[in-house]
């Protein structure tokens, strides 16, 4: 009794966190700023501002300033250069008063730049100038409804790369995280009003990344925790899987499991899809390709747009081709090719199909969870009306 009379108290203490909606599920995507390199159709001006009720803006960085830190932009000039006419932050500007129901996040860290993260959490001084950063980027552009925070992973060291400041651990991240998340709701509550800016997180959906945060403690701090339930196979395994399964032992409901089993209310969880696939070459052909021995094809990872065109290619079973096939049990889909002839023999690509995302939409209604992220907006095609967008919406 103790204890829960404890927990009611603290939670009654806590700053309410309720920008977005827990009443009904909502659609998130991310838009990449370097997506401006690649596609004539990849301005903000072009997003589907009706068919969306959060974009995630991918991504900004942390990076040390006078003494403690600070948040820019991984590309200025496609972001805020007032030079460039396609600048992403001058559209989002006059777009957003045009929709002023879609809210617009700022995503700092990603896979690649989270180098900074455990150092700036470590101390009450770090935090305290990061938090100012990112008061002083939502005060300078108003239409950014809040911060996402992607930082990959806090507490799951990993070393980086080339263009890849990796993920150190310098301290007790767990413990260092929730503080931060807590120092900046309290914060942004003070500057704006309660509530009235968005903190959402980034998860991995493994159990090994989940239980190196503690989601019971932070939880109550954020309006969102955004599930990557995407890559949990991959080109770095020596077999086939399935990449985005919503059952199963590694999966989408493992993961809401796990945090509801942290005392996560269910509004606040969304769930990921994936518009790209992973792919692998089976060194056989093989009644059951899931799980089948198989080499990596590296870079042969694959939007969903050219994924749809594959599934249009498509042969009844017993015809040599290319097989477009939905694993009920596991709710996911995969494409592979047995045609001795093709190119692609032996090709197996996991990926989320218009199948898999109804299961998906119908798992998110049935639990009230409280939504769908999708990693990333431009693996939908543009050219043709933004098809699994609008089905998703």
């Amino acid at each position: 009794m103790k204890k829960l009379l404890c927990l009611s108290l603290c939670l009654f203490l806590m700053p309410a966190a309720g920008a977005l909606s827990e009443k009904k599920a909502e659609l998130t995507v991310y838009f990449p700023n370097w997506n401006v390199y690649s596609d004539a159709l990849a301005e903000v001006k072009y997003l589907p501002w009706d068919d969306v009720d959060c974009i995630n803006h991918a991504f900004w960085k942390i990076v040390p300033e006078d003494g403690g830190y600070a948040i820019v932009s991984t590309d200025p000039w496609a972001d805020t250069d007032e030079s460039n006419p396609a600048s992403h932050f001058k559209q989002y500007a006059e777009y957003s008063s045009l929709h002023p129901d879609t809210k617009i996040l700022l995503s700092i860290g990603g896979w690649t730049d989270s180098g900074y993260f455990s150092e700036m959490a470590l101390t009450g001084e770090g935090r305290a100038s990061f938090i100012e950063s990112c008061i002083r980027t939502m005060e300078k552009y108003p239409f950014l409804s809040g911060i996402d925070i992607d930082w990959e992973y806090p507490g799951v060291a990993r070393a980086g790369g080339e263009g890849d400041e990796g993920n150190p651990v310098l301290g007790d991240d767990k413990t260092n995280y929730t503080l931060l998340l807590k120092e900046m709701r309290e914060a942004f509550d003070a500057r704006f009003g309660e509530g009235k800016k968005i903190i959402t997180v980034c998860a991995g959906a493994s159990s090994g990344t989940l239980s190196r945060q503690d989601y019971a403690a932070l939880w109550p701090y954020v309006d969102r925790i955004n599930l990557m339930t995407y890559d949990l196979a991959g080109s770095w395994n020596s077999f086939t899987g399935h990449q985005s399964p919503l059952y199963g032992a590694a999966s989408a409901d493992a993961a809401v499991e796990y945090l509801l089993s942290k005392g996560v209310p269910e509004g606040r969880i969304a769930i990921g899809s994936p518009f790209y696939s992973h792919a692998w070459q089976l060194y056989r052909p093989s009644a059951n390709p899931v799980g089948a021995a198989a080499k990596p094809i590296w870079g042969g990872d694959t939007e969903w747009k050219e994924l749809h065109k594959l599934e249009q290619l498509a042969v009844p079973d017993g015809e040599k081709g290319w097989h477009a096939v939905y694993d009920e049990k596991a709710c996911a889909a995969y494409l592979w090719n047995d045609d001795p002839d093709s190119e692609s023999y032996l090709h197996f690509h996991t990926y989320d199909s218009e199948e898999s995302v109804k299961a998906k939409i119908k798992y998110i209604k049935d639990r009230g969870l409280g939504g769908l992220i999708v990693w990333q907006i431009h693996g939908d095609s543009a050219v043709d009306g933004w098809p699994m967008i609008r089905g998703m919406k």
